[in-house]
């Protein structure tokens, strides 16, 4: 459900921290395998951090879904485009960047048990409406059937 949604963005988006953090902390003095370890790890919760947004994005906003994903899938990139400004570029030492944009992503993984919504609920909390499949209003279940509208369900 959405609680479990909740808590894989939150491992996700911390782990990805963990290891950014840790390939930020690999010197020269490390052997090259150790780097590509981390950088291996980090990208695979990277990854999944992206999937589990797009796992919650359906319940954001039902109206707007379309909104909401095209919003997602542009901060992202916009995301990126911020963070090497923000983090990469004023830092003239090698290392560091890493280790703040690890904390950056620290901060949003913490603030996972913040998020909450009445209807779905969050990481502690059940939700607080008893019917948690709220419908939309102007959907197809409130419609009558006609023939020139056919009912197409998905499995």
């Amino acid at each position: 459900g959405f609680r479990g949604r909740i808590w894989a963005q939150f491992l996700a988006l911390f782990f990805e921290a963990i290891f950014l953090f840790a390939f930020g902390s690999i010197d020269n003095t490390n052997e090259w395998y150790v780097a590509l370890i981390c950088l291996v790890l980090f990208s695979t919760c990277v990854q999944m951090a992206e999937g589990t947004s797009y796992g919650i994005v359906p319940f954001m906003n039902k109206k707007q879904l379309a909104v909401v994903s095209a919003l997602v899938g542009a901060g992202g990139n916009l995301g990126a485009v911020i963070a090497g400004f923000a983090f990469y570029n004023p830092i003239d030492h090698p290392l560091t960047p890493f280790k703040v944009h690890a904390a950056y992503v620290m901060f949003w993984a913490l603030l996972s048990p913040v998020y909450y919504w009445p209807e779905h609920g969050g990481m502690f909390c059940p939700p607080a409406a008893k019917d948690s499949e709220s419908k939309i209003e102007g959907s197809v279940e409130d419609k009558p059937q006609s023939i020139a509208e056919p009912r197409i369900s998905a499995i």
